[in-house]
């Protein structure tokens, strides 16, 4: 079954208390303003051209890259001048429902968003392996959170907390590596 994409919605507020997923694929969008929510925010690069500000950072991406953004931090997708196919998955989780997920997962799965820690980055590249492994998941879940079979929403909060849990481990193994290249 291929994972559908939904149309462009430039709204930044959530519908509902737990967590929203997209799968966006345009082949031209204006510009988007910069903006921030109140919820933490998941952005796994697929294909075009673009550079994220985050705060006062700037990031090239490139496909797999994945951004991190902590719920108020200033954020803006800005496009190249040739109008490239667009394509990414977006994922926003509330802030209170990441804390029960953190309480039944025995896990701090919003520590990956913790911009206190000094070698905290809101970009981050995998490895092909990972890339892929990351992929998959939020593919499954993107199925998941759009199917009405019986359990879809267990199981995309199944694979929500899987998904999290890679993705902290993959923040994890960045600041060590960032940390031993340090002089």
């Amino acid at each position: 079954m291929a994972t559908r994409h939904q149309k462009f919605d430039t709204r930044q507020t959530m519908r509902g208390n737990t967590f929203e997923i997209f799968r966006y694929k345009d082949a031209y969008l204006k510009e988007v303003a910069l903006h921030h929510h109140d919820f933490y925010e998941v952005y796994f690069f697929l294909s075009g051209n673009v550079q994220y500000n985050i705060e006062s950072r700037s990031y090239l991406l490139t496909p797999g890259d994945v951004l991190l953004i902590s719920p108020m931090e200033l954020h803006q997708p800005m496009f190249g001048p040739e109008h490239r196919e667009y394509e990414r998955i977006v994922l926003w989780i509330d802030r209170s429902y990441l804390t029960n997920l953190c309480s039944a997962a025995g896990a701090d799965l919003a520590a990956c968003f913790n911009n206190d820690d000094p070698n905290h980055t809101n970009l981050l590249r995998p490895s092909k392996l990972r890339r892929a492994a990351l992929s998959q998941l939020l593919d499954r879940l993107v199925r998941e959170y759009y199917n009405d079979e019986l359990g879809s929403f267990a199981y995309a909060q199944g694979l929500l907390t899987q998904f999290m849990v890679e993705l902290n481990r993959l923040a994890q193994s960045s600041r060590y590596a960032q940390r031993r290249e340090e002089p």
